[in-house]
Formats: structure tokens, sequence, C-alpha cells
């Protein structure tokens, strides 16, 4: 597709509003910085000008910035880290803006390219509300769980069980754990906070990126905010664990990788869990509709010594909204088949109402 000039400026400024509303002012004041170099048709614009597909869907302004970022992290941009507090810099006001354009004007090439690559985050902070969701669909059962996990990245989500979690009415995990994650968390705690026994992990993405490999973190650390450095502290402390624990995961189409998943047999005694978060709205119709009828046969098999549960922690219908309830948390187990919602709140973990 042809995409005008007046939806380029559209999507930056658009991201611009959302980052400024997701505590990243650094991105926030960046992108408004590059709205006015794509109104003058300055460097910027040159770079992103080619772009061929929607660039709200398709992240455009993200995928932008992802690759500016993996230059600071390469140290292939000096002056423009001096800004960024994710290599231990600190944002200057009058000069980053210019700073900024100069990287564009340098790497043009290379961000050129980087356009091509979609945003993944494989955001740590979701363990927040996935494990809690996990233990809620282990409750009362004394299985050993069976973790997969569809749109997995890196596969750092499927560790959650190695994660320390710590709100201000309850903690879970080692406390020794590389990864802290901490949240704002209003309502009580959830009811079950027992250990877990996951005897296997394994995941599924079109585009894995196992999290043992360097070049592997730098993408997945370029695509978080350098402002938010909690986030890449504990994202940080995941590569150690992956690197440790090594999860599987698969280069894969959901629906098919599901599909087999969920044909083999398994012991009795033994909790299968299928958890995915914020990954289902990027499905088109009908791969969600085929993904959808798998997960609906598994749950017509499923038997009280073999059962199988849904952890889903996904946008509302209508979509995310910064300023609305938040992301939502829903758990289903079969046999039965009662869907719950548990929580909802900010994508990133950041506060939750359960």
């Amino acid at each position: 597709m042809t995409v005008t000039k007046r939806q380029l400026v559209e999507s930056f400024r658009l991201q611009a509003e959302w980052c400024s509303h997701l505590d990243s002012e650094l991105y926030a004041s960046l992108l408004t910085t590059a709205v006015e170099d794509l109104e003058s048709e300055g460097v910027i614009h040159g770079v992103v000008e080619d772009f061929d597909l929607d660039p709200v869907p398709a992240a455009l302004p993200l995928r932008f910035l992802g690759g500016v970022h993996r230059l600071v992290l390469m140290g292939l941009a000096p002056e423009l880290a001096r800004h960024y507090p994710s290599v231990g810099g600190e944002p200057n006001l009058e000069t980053i803006g210019s700073d900024f354009v100069g990287v564009a004007e340098q790497h043009p090439s290379y961000l050129r390219d980087a356009l091509s690559v979609a945003p993944q985050t494989n955001e740590v902070g979701r363990s927040m509300y996935l494990l809690p969701g996990l233990l809620e669909a282990t409750a009362g059962t004394g299985h050993d769980v069976r973790l997969l996990e569809i749109g997995a990245s890196g596969g750092l989500n499927l560790l959650l069980d190695r994660y320390r979690l710590e709100t201000s009415s309850w903690t879970w995990g080692d406390p020794d754990s590389p990864v802290a994650i901490t949240a704002d968390w209003k309502g009580g705690p959830p009811t079950h906070l027992e250990e877990l026994s996951v005897v296997e992990r394994r995941g599924c993405d079109v585009n894995p990126l196992p999290a043992d490999k360097e070049e592997h973190q730098l993408r997945l650390l370029s695509f978080l905010w350098p402002d938010q450095i909690e986030r890449i502290e504990r994202t940080r402390g995941a590569f150690e664990i992956a690197t440790a624990v090594r999860p599987e995961v698969d280069e894969s189409d959901a629906t098919t990788w599901l599909s087999g998943q969920l044909s083999e047999n398994v012991g009795r005694g033994t909790l299968t869990v299928l958890q995915h978060s914020v990954m289902w709205q990027y499905l088109p119709k009908e791969a969600q509709a085929d993904l959808q009828a798998v997960v609906d046969a598994a749950a017509g098999n499923a038997t009280r010594s073999r059962p199988f549960a849904r952890v889903s922690f996904e946008p509302p219908p209508k979509g995310f909204e910064p300023d609305g309830k938040g992301m939502m948390l829903t758990v289903t187990r079969w046999p039965g088949g009662e869907t719950r919602l548990l929580a909802r709140g900010h994508p990133n973990g950041a506060w939750v109402h359960w």
C-alpha cells in the first residue's frame, strides 16, 4: 500500500500520546520531534516515507524507535546515548532533539532496514498477571503443570515461576530471584498462593528470539522504552534465568503448533495450561477462529485426571485504553469451562485491579 505523509504524521503523533499516557516522557518528546521532521519532510521522513504497511497497526513509530535504541545499545550513537537512561544517560531537553535527528542523518540505511522488524518486547511484567492466573488454574488439583505459550517471543514468561512477585499485600517466589516484579495492587490478594510444579514449559512464535542468545537479547531490549529502567533491569534478570533454564520456543504459527502439542498424550495428574498475553489481537480473524477451534477441541477432551486450562491476558474487546480499566486477565479450566475475569490493569504490570 502507499502510505501518505498525513498517515505517517498521525501514526507518530498518536504514538507520542500513548507514550505519554504510559509514562515514557522521553519517547513522547522524541516522537514529537519526529512529527516536526515528518511535517517538514526532513531526514526522518526520508527514512520512513517508503514504509508500505498501515503505520498504526504495524507500529511504525516503535519499529523506528527500536532501531534507534539498538544503535544506542551497540554504542553506535554516542551523542544520543547521553540522553538514554538505559545506558546511563540523562535526557537534556536542549540538545536531545537535534541528537535524535542526527542519528537518522548518520544511519539512514540501518534505520530503513530496521523498519522491517516488528516490535517484540516479551514483557516480563505480565507475569504479575500470568502467575496468579496460573495459580488459580491449578487450585485444588494437586497436578503438575505442563505450560504452553503461544506468541512466546523469547520465552521469558514461560519462566514465571522463577520470578519474585511483590505487592503491598502479598509476595510470592524466591526472594533471591534476579527478577523482582512489583505492582500497585488494588483489591485483596489472590486466593491461591501455593507452590507450583512446572514439569514442562514450551512455547511458539512466528519469529522466536530464544533469550539465551546475545543478538536476541539486544533485539528484545531495544523495544523496551529506555527511560523505564525497572523494565530493563528485570528483563536482564530474566535473561540470566533463561540462559540457565533455556525454555523451548519453536518457530511456528500458533494454530499448527498448539494442535500438535495438544494431540500429545500426557500422564494422569498433569494439567495442561495454555497461556498467552497481548498477542491475540495481532492474529487475523480467520486465524483467531482456527485457533479457537483447537482450544475448543482440547476443552472437549479434558478429563478430571487430565484437565486443560487457559490463562489469557489480553485487551478488552474494544481495545486497550490508557485511561480506561486496562487489560483483562481471564482463566478457564476444563472440565467445567467457566471463564472468570480475575483482574484488569496496566499492560506491563505496573498496576493491577484484582
